[in-house]
């Protein structure tokens, strides 16, 4: 009996995981950074890491992984990077990269995601980072008051907010 009550259970608990890898699912496709912001500017500056041109990102819900492909800009040359990353409970997305990451989707529409980022660096600096991206090179006023009413929660700085949008001239793929 024991074992029937904690199958139920099991099943139960499997269930309600799945839509939210499912809403992740809908992440898979062509993205293009939008704006960015960072409670500390200096990783968004030129040359830096997280100075993010979005290209794609794949979603393997069996898996439970997310591979994000983007460029970063050092000294003017595009440098193309894959980032692999492990989608834990509540859809948080667990990435190596300049450290660790823990990110989280906030918002996922057909043509616009909204999501931040903790970032602990080597040093043991964390950064609160907010990106808005979208399928396409337009965004509308509606999306960009949501991302800066994140920004804001975030504690972030309205003047650490960049528009990387008409700025990412890196290779289409």
């Amino acid at each position: 009996m024991k074992i029937l009550l904690l199958s139920l259970v099991l099943v139960a608990v499997c269930d309600a995981q799945l839509p939210l890898l499912n809403d992740l699912a809908q992440l898979t496709g062509q993205w293009q950074t939008m704006y960015m912001a960072a409670s500390n500017f200096e990783k968004l500056r030129e040359n830096s890491p997280f100075r993010g041109y979005m290209r794609r990102i794949d979603v393997d819900v069996p898996r439970r992984r997310i591979l994000f492909d983007f460029f970063v800009k050092q000294n003017g040359e595009c440098q193309e990077k894959s980032i692999t990353g492990t989608i834990g409970l509540n859809e948080l997305i667990r990435v190596d990269y300049e450290g660790t990451n823990d990110f989280q989707v906030v918002r996922i529409t057909p043509n616009v995601m909204l999501g931040y980022d903790i970032n602990m660096d080597e040093g043991g600096r964390t950064t609160d980072l907010v990106l808005l991206a979208g399928r396409t090179n337009q965004v509308n006023e509606e999306d960009v008051e949501k991302f800066k009413e994140l920004v804001r929660q975030r504690n972030i700085p309205e003047e650490n907010i960049l528009k990387l949008v008409g700025t990412d001239d890196c290779p289409t793929n």
